[in-house]
């Protein structure tokens, strides 16, 4: 695994850091290094591997299956309901 040294972090940021580690029972080090995992930058698959995924999830459907679902009966449910609750004429 890889290391890293970050120079010129101010007091305070620090001091609140190591608060938050304080309080979840964990050290600074795992905190910062929980921080930085969960802000990783997604990394963009080239166009072709994409296709290629694709191609590999619809090869999975069964020949003749539609591509989508048809959501018109789950758009009229939400839109004759309160959001799946049925109500009568007078809205009740």
């Amino acid at each position: 695994m890889g290391q890293v040294l970050i120079r010129k972090i101010s007091d305070e940021t620090l001091k609140s850091y190591r608060a938050l580690a304080r309080e979840r029972g964990t050290s600074l080090e795992a905190e910062l290094r929980d921080i930085i995992e969960a802000h990783r930058p997604l990394i963009k698959k080239p166009a072709a591997q994409l296709r290629q995924m694709s191609e590999k999830a619809l090869a999975l459907r069964p020949p003749g299956a539609p591509l989508g679902s048809d959501s018109t009966l789950i758009v009229r449910e939400d839109r004759d309901t309160q959001h799946g609750k049925w109500v009568d004429d007078a809205g009740r």
